[in-house]
């Protein structure tokens, strides 16, 4: 006896694209949004030292925050505020001495973002936001450096 050689038909068509669209989402959620992790949001605050006080304007609220490598959003300026930036030295005897420097602050940004929990922190825009890490960011008219100084969950 001869065996009919069978033809694909819509129905095998069917079945191979609903094991594509089953693997595609075995992969997306495996890849790109494992398992432990849950959306939360954040406040966290970027420590600015020693940049020139006629700088400190230049992060407005409400404006959004960028990476300045990849110029992703990693949230939005909540507030602003400032503090005196002082140079340490010593006197005669190694006694420290503080002179504040007058030209100059230090800045401290508070931004808010929608994050991604992760075991050793946050994600936001693709990047890894911690307390300790520094980052290089961009406001619309301001690059700098900045260290991030504390992270809190608000919701």
């Amino acid at each position: 006896m001869q065996e009919k050689k069978r033809k694909p038909n819509i129905i095998d068509f069917v079945i191979l694209l609903a094991v594509l669209a089953v693997l595609a989402a075995v992969g997306y959620r495996v890849v790109i949004y494992p398992g432990g992790q849950e959306n939360v949001r954040i406040r966290y605050v970027l420590e600015v030292p020693q940049i020139q006080t006629e700088f400190c304007s230049k992060a407005i609220p409400e404006s959004p925050v960028f990476a300045y490598n990849d110029k992703r959003e990693i949230g939005i300026v909540s507030a602003i505020s400032t503090a005196p930036t002082y140079f340490k030295g010593t006197d005669k005897e190694g006694n420290p001495i503080y002179t504040e420097m007058e030209d100059h602050s230090m800045l401290y940004v508070t931004i808010e973002a929608d994050a991604v929990q992760t075991d050793t922190g946050y994600i936001v825009g693709g990047h890894s936001i911690q307390s300790g890490m520094s980052l290089a960011v961009q406001f619309p008219e301001l690059y700098c450096e900045a260290q991030c100084i504390s992270v809190n969950v608000i919701e």
